[in-house]
């Protein structure tokens, strides 16, 4: 495969010398009436070239996860190219081009199920058209065609034609309406594990990030930023900062808001940055110099006297009337009050303050001649970020670019543009190119973070052990307030009457809160999993049958709920996969076998949004230490594209999990992290990784989520198996193996 680097994003795909072809999702929308000999754009998606290369418009985030090698290989299966010869083109994005968010950012692990059938669809009616062409010159049937390798073959003879043959046929051609999608059992690439395109790019150095970004006239910014999320600067000196040779001026930088657009609770959260000052100079050492010499008094903090005693106290003080409803019916407070004490069981469960810790320091580049403000950055949500941009520099929208780079590492942070924000913002002030380069303490300490909370579950079980009524009540700081969703009880528990799903939220804003890989899904799945395997414990019941045992009961109607049929026949569906892949793990990972008595098994289970996910643990303890010995993830996904990337996501995710269970968390005190760099936020090592195996439950379905899907099973497993060991059930993360 081809993969131009440079020259695409400094060349607009625009050009001409090429035929452009893509969809508007779903259907490709071009028209003869688009066409000259050597130049036709349908969209935005391929490019078909007079040679006969094929070019594909990547509009995805790249951070490693491979999602770009993913999507390309699908669409050039689906087409029939040669995907030795085939191009991958990451051009600007603007905010008004025809194409949804979900298939130019990143989160929720969307990458791949978001644009599957989309990117198929453009590549079938691609394909469509080369068999429509080459039918006429041959004089045949479109049925004696097929497409294979950038070639069109005709079935009842050995002739062929080129893909470059057919270029003058296909620019005047009007493009199918519709067009049949491969069989599965046509694939050449889909299935198959294929390296990451990059990665000879990535191991030479050669590989272009925002960092490596050099203009003329271009200076450096390094930015103090308040030490909490309400100060303001009250004093600058910057006396000694200007004498030092390089710095050239200094930049105020306000607290853009927080909240600005009442009318859009989802994205607000995901806006605002702090106060603080910019240091400019020639390159980034010079600023890093000069800020090392910049003094800023800053005003008081309403969060001062906060540290992590009093901001769980907060979150356990949470008002009763300030607790609210996220998906409740029946009456489960009248169940769980005359329940019997020996049929009533409660417990809790502590998740500390996360950072992304990715290994690309956060960085971007801005560039403003006046009129048009181009950006370049690796960024999740690119065009989120370009129309934040543009609300707090008075750019419209229709003048910002921004180059979508390839980044080192997101996981969640990215979808967060502030480091964005303030290279745009000062690019319009200095009217000069900027570049904005967070040093490792500046990301550790001026994060997003994944929020502090506690997951409270109360449960009341009939005579048979079956639920009667669940309560899972979760308390965070300012959060986002779809967190408190629960989906795995749609299925332990579909046959109860009485279920409360709620969210107590304070208004404190301690830190900001963000995308931590798997985001809910982690406390979520840590609370409810070890909860399950304490009631299991208490009533004698092996843990993977009483998850059986609730798994196998029918999930029933609600008026409160109004589901449908066919919402009532999903749900048990996805019951009877989880059952599919627990009988699997049980029988797979020797769940019956006995163990000595040094030794120690737990198992957890999830639905990961679409991806069915069980991770069985086994930990053994050597002079007071427990070890993690083993790891095992049974993953159902549906297809899968690139067995080599998904398992190495999957890997990725359990090593996640694993760093957060046993390191030092975010700390806090006076309202600031303490901490500001690997020597105290440590992320694991290799000699501390366990082993893994992996078993991928391929299967017929769409493929769906899986960059995030295994974060959430990893500390359950392991904290029931620490459990099962030692007695000791441990409740707040982080704990240490030694004890």
């Amino acid at each position: 495969m081809q993969l131009d680097r440079r020259s695409f994003i400094q060349t607009s795909l625009l050009a001409s010398g090429g035929l452009l072809l893509s969809l508007s999702v779903p259907e490709l929308s071009g028209t003869a009436d688009d066409a000259t000999l050597d130049s036709f754009q349908a969209n935005i998606y391929l490019r078909f070239n007079p040679d006969g290369t094929i070019v594909y418009r990547d509009t995805k985030p790249e951070m490693g996860q491979g999602v770009s090698t993913g999507l390309a290989m699908v669409i050039c299966d689906e087409l029939g190219a040669d995907w030795d010869e085939f191009i991958i083109d990451r051009p600007p994005l603007t905010y008004h081009m025809e194409i949804r968010h979900s298939l130019e950012s990143s989160a929720g692990s969307n990458g791949m199920l978001a644009a599957y059938m989309p990117l198929r669809q453009a590549a079938a009616t691609l394909r469509q058209l080369f068999i429509e062409c080459a039918s006429e010159l041959w004089g045949c049937a479109p049925s004696d065609c097929y497409v294979k390798t950038s070639k069109v073959y005709r079935r009842s003879s050995d002739d062929t034609l080129e893909f470059k043959d057919l270029f003058k046929s296909v620019a005047q051609r009007k493009m199918p309406e519709s067009a049949a999608l491969k069989n599965d059992s046509d694939f050449d690439l889909i299935g198959k594990s294929l390296p990451i395109v990059e990665n000879m790019a990535i191991i030479t150095g050669a590989q272009q990030y925002a960092l490596d970004i050099d203009m003329e006239n271009m200076v450096h910014a390094s930015i103090e930023r308040s030490p909490t999320t309400d100060s303001v600067p009250t004093h600058i000196d910057d006396a000694a900062c200007l004498n030092i040779e390089g710095v050239l001026t200094t930049v105020k930088l306000p607290a853009f808001p927080y909240k600005t657009d009442p009318n859009n609770a989802w994205q607000e959260k995901y806006r605002g940055t702090k106060s603080g000052v910019a240091v400019i100079g020639r390159t980034t050492w010079h600023a890093i110099k000069g800020r090392e010499a910049l003094k800023v008094q800053w005003s008081s903090s309403q969060y001062q006297d906060h540290d992590d005693n009093r901001i769980k106290s907060e979150m356990l003080a949470i008002p009763d009337e300030k607790i609210r409803n996220v998906a409740s019916f029946g009456d489960t407070a009248r169940e769980i009050q005359k329940a019997a004490p020996n049929r009533l069981f409660q417990s809790r469960y502590y998740n500390p303050y996360q950072e992304n810790a990715q290994l690309e320091p956060l960085n971007a580049v801005a560039d403003y001649d006046g009129k048009t403000l181009t950006i370049w950055a690796g960024s999740q949500s690119p065009t989120l970020a370009l129309a934040y941009v543009a609300e707090i520099t008075g750019v419209t929208t229709e003048n910002i670019v921004i180059h979508p780079m390839r980044s080192g590492g997101g996981f969640g942070r990215r979808y967060f543009y502030d480091f964005i924000a303030e290279a745009g913002f000062l690019a319009v002030t200095l009217k000069r190119p900027v570049k904005v380069t967070w040093t490792r303490e500046d990301c550790i300490k001026h994060s997003r973070y994944h929020l502090a909370r506690y997951d409270e579950h109360t449960l009341v079980l009939d005579d048979a052990n079956n639920p009667v009524a669940w309560d899972s009540l979760t308390r965070s700081g300012s959060n986002y307030g779809w967190l408190g969703r629960n989906i795995m009880l749609d299925y332990y528990a579909g046959c109860t009457a009485h279920r409360a799903t709620r969210h107590a939220e304070s208004e404190s804003l301690v830190l900001y809160p963000g995308s931590w890989r798997s985001v809910d899904a982690h406390p979520v799945g840590l609370a409810r999993e070890c909860f399950i395997d304490e009631v299991a414990a208490a009533i004698g019941k092996d843990p993977l049958h009483l998850r059986q045992q609730w798994l196998s009961q029918k999930a029933i109607q609600h008026e409160e709920r109004g589901l449908d049929e066919p919402a009532l026949q999903r749900r048990l569906d996805r019951q009877e996969r989880l059952l599919s892949i627990l009988k699997y793990a049980e029988k797979t990972a020797g769940w019956r076998k006995n163990l000595n008595k040094n030794q120690g098994k737990g198992i957890s289970l999830s639905y990961f949004y679409g991806t069915y996910v069980c991770q069985i643990a086994y930990v053994s303890k050597h002079n007071e230490t427990i070890n993690v010995d083993k790891i095992i993830c049974f993953f159902d996904c549906g297809k899968v594209v690139n067995p080599q990337l998904v398992t190495a996501q999957i890997e990725g995710s359990i090593v996640w999990a694993l760093s957060a269970l046993i390191n030092p968390a975010i700390k806090v005190e006076n309202g600031m992290v303490t901490q500001s760099n690997f020597h105290d936020y440590p992320i694991i090592r290799m000699d501390e990784i366990p082993e893994i195996e992996i078993h991928l439950l391929n299967s017929n379905r769409a493929p769906n989520r899986v960059g995030e899907a295994a974060v959430p099973d990893t500390a359950p497993a392991i904290l029931n198996a620490v459990y099962n060991l030692t007695g000791k059930r441990h409740k707040e993360l982080p704990m240490t193996l030694g004890t």
